[in-house]
């Protein structure tokens, strides 16, 4: 079971990269329709980057990282706990303005969001610079 990690991984990277596209079209459209529908897919991405980090803690209990490729792994653990800390804020943030894009520092959230998005981004590099450079998780080629 710890290889659940490469099948829900790409669920936060997609959902909350489609939920930025409706919530800031949402904001500089005037669209409350986007940004309701941003708000839905916000809410599955949050919730799936969450799952997704605990099978990535779990997948690295029973994987073996080649010393090659601990820098590699440093910089993907690293940059999932920053994007889900930014996540988390956000998701605590929105909830407290109702689920809203907050409307005093519209800005801020958006670009903190942005943050995220690329940062989840640049995590899937990683994570998948361990897979198909130094082959983490993969089980040789069997004859």
């Amino acid at each position: 079971m710890p290889h659940l990690h490469p099948v829900v991984v790409h669920f936060p990277i997609a959902l909350l990269s489609a939920a930025i596209i409706l919530d800031a079209s949402g904001v500089f459209l005037k669209n409350p329709v986007a940004i309701r529908s941003g708000w839905w897919i916000f809410l599955a991405g949050s919730v799936t980057l969450a799952i997704t980090v605990g099978t990535g803690l779990w997948a690295e209990t029973a994987v073996v990282i080649p010393p090659a490729a601990k820098d590699v792994f440093g910089a993907h653990e690293q940059i999932a706990f920053v994007a889900s800390a930014i996540f988390s804020v956000l998701l605590l943030w929105r909830i407290g303005s109702r689920t809203a894009i907050p409307p005093a520092n519209r800005m801020v959230f958006l670009g903190l969001y942005l943050v995220g998005v690329v940062l989840l981004w640049m995590g899937g590099l990683y994570g998948g610079e361990l897979v198909y450079q130094h082959a983490v998780g993969v089980q040789g080629l069997m004859h």
